[in-house]
């Protein structure tokens, strides 16, 4: 919001002093990757087809703005595409890919223990992904969504045997 400012003045510093919780909190920090000279042309999202011990299948999505309500899109819409798409990119940033992982995991034991009580045997990841066409040259109608997607598979998971914790050393 502030970084349209061109010389970081001290109106933008005091918006930020005052308002910059909330600027993070619901997403309205725009950085000038999404706009000029070449806006993001990627449109992506991840899915997880879970793999149990007893050789049934899942698929679990991480949260896509285009099937989110209207108050959560606005509130964490953007965020988790910007996360698909910048972060969570083929062979790039494991450890996000792995906390990623465990996160999947974690809420997929919490369902099944409440359910079927299955056990993970494998997670797999793909990215679905298109490119956005350039507007000059094919006019899409706005709010018209994208049916084709390439499909990659970005990455694996074995959950471990048991649990790990974290140890705290606070007393």
């Amino acid at each position: 919001m502030t970084a349209s400012f061109p010389d970081r003045s001290e109106l933008g510093r005091l918006i930020l002093r005052n308002f910059g919780y909330y600027i993070d909190v619901v997403g309205l920090e725009q950085p000038w990757s999404m706009f000029a000279p070449n806006p993001m042309s990627l449109n992506s999202y991840i899915e997880v087809e879970i793999l149990f011990k007893d050789k049934s299948t899942e698929k679990w999505s991480l949260p896509r703005p285009t099937q989110m309500d209207g108050f959560s899109k606005v509130i964490g819409g953007d965020r988790y595409r910007k996360f698909t798409q910048e972060y969570l990119m083929p062979e790039k940033n494991e450890e996000i890919w792995f906390d990623v992982a465990r996160y999947v995991a974690r809420n997929v034991n919490h369902i099944e223990a409440n359910g079927r009580k299955r056990e993970i045997e494998k997670l797999q990841f793909f990215r679905y992904y298109n490119y956005v066409q350039d507007p000059q040259k094919v006019f899409v109608r706005h709010g018209d969504m994208s049916g084709e997607y390439k499909r990659e598979s970005v990455f694996y998971f074995y959950p471990a045997k048991k649990e790990k914790y974290e140890i705290s050393h606070n007393n």
